[in-house]
């Protein structure tokens, strides 16, 4: 009796998880994989133009601050808080490309000011 309660809870703690996968119009799940698995960040840059941009601005801004002998400070950007570079409004909502395009901002940032080859992905 314990196992299938045990069961039973992973079943729906699973089900509750892939129920929450935001999804794209074109029904493809973002930012998830094969088997409901997060793609790396390199993936997901392929996928999302707003993400792409951020990574590639961001990865830029490390390697520039770091260069510089600057402090690790992705959100100390003009780019990072207007978060609107590149937009189009075949997009969808501006406010939707610029979480996409933080957070690739973000990992690109990150990527590049931890890297000493500024290699990134």
């Amino acid at each position: 009796m314990g196992r299938s309660l045990s069961v039973l809870a992973v079943a729906c703690l699973i089900a509750s998880l892939t129920s929450a996968v935001p999804v794209e119009a074109d029904g493809r799940a973002r930012g998830v994989g094969r088997l409901g698995a997060m793609t790396p960040a390199a993936e997901r840059v392929d996928q999302e133009p707003a993400y792409a941009r951020g990574y590639a601005d961001g990865l830029k801004c490390a390697q520039d601050d770091r260069q510089s002998g600057r402090k690790y400070d992705p959100v100390g950007h003009r780019e990072y808080r207007d978060g609107d570079q590149g937009f189009s409004q075949s997009y969808g909502s501006r406010e939707a490309y610029k979480d996409n395009y933080r957070a690739g901002f973000r990992a690109g940032y990150d990527a590049g000011y931890r890297d000493p080859n500024g290699a990134g992905r």
